[in-house]
């Protein structure tokens, strides 16, 4: 973002301006040794540079003349010989709005971590499930090697049944918790997982890929992390 400043000859006022929005500065008149092409601030993400537009201006940061320089929100610029005081808070009005976004990051691995641990449960409990079988192989086997003769294979048959029976109506249960579970994760996600300055749902796109993004893909402001 490039934003021009500069004194308008018309009203001897402060004038900014960046991507056809210009802002004017009622404070005080600005004296003539400003020009009306005076220095230009270029924002790149975190990194401003100050570049001053003529070699007969004079810009200062922190007292020292510049002619490009980057510069923090911080620093003190003057401009012309009379060392008119650009105010950073004249800077932000031509800024994109910025929101706080790193809560978002707690949101995000809750919900990761949550679905995870939804995942790993059911694949446990369809392993524990294979026992059954197991049990049944094992009364199978105890039968041919016995002949029949032994009695034990009939109290694993029953072990089998039984236990099918448990992981049948432990899976009939689940089979309506486990939607309701994700459906509320999800909602509770779509309600807390949102642009801070407009509202929006954020989607799928993960805490890092937002990070990189910058911005709301909705209503543009920056992204502060």
């Amino acid at each position: 973002m490039k934003i021009l400043i500069g004194r308008d000859s018309n009203s001897s006022k402060l004038l900014l301006t960046a991507e056809g929005k210009t802002v004017m500065i009622e404070a005080s008149d600005v004296p003539p040794t400003v020009g009306s092409q005076h220095c230009q601030l270029d924002i790149d993400g975190n990194t401003i540079k100050l570049r001053n537009l003529d070699i007969n201006n004079y810009t200062y940061v922190n007292g020292h003349a510049i002619e490009l320089k980057t510069i923090q929100s911080t620093d003190q610029i003057s401009l012309g010989v009379d060392k008119y005081p650009l105010l950073w808070n004249y800077v932000e009005q031509l800024l994109p709005p910025m929101a706080d976004i790193r809560h978002l990051r707690e949101v995000w691995n809750s919900y990761e971590q949550q679905n995870i641990d939804l995942q790993i449960a059911e694949r446990r409990f369809n392993t524990l499930r294979s026992v059954t079988g197991l049990i049944t192989m094992a009364a199978i086997a105890l039968s041919i090697v016995t002949g029949g003769r032994s009695h034990w294979y009939v109290a694993l048959y029953a072990v089998a049944i039984a236990v099918s029976l448990l992981f049948f109506i432990k899976a009939y249960r689940d089979a309506a918790k486990i939607p309701h579970k994700r459906q509320e994760l999800t909602r509770q996600f779509q309600r807390d997982y949102c642009c801070p300055h407009c509202g929006h749902n954020l989607g799928s796109q993960s805490y890092e890929i937002l990070i990189q993004n910058a911005t709301c893909p909705y209503c543009k402001t920056k992204f502060l992390h």
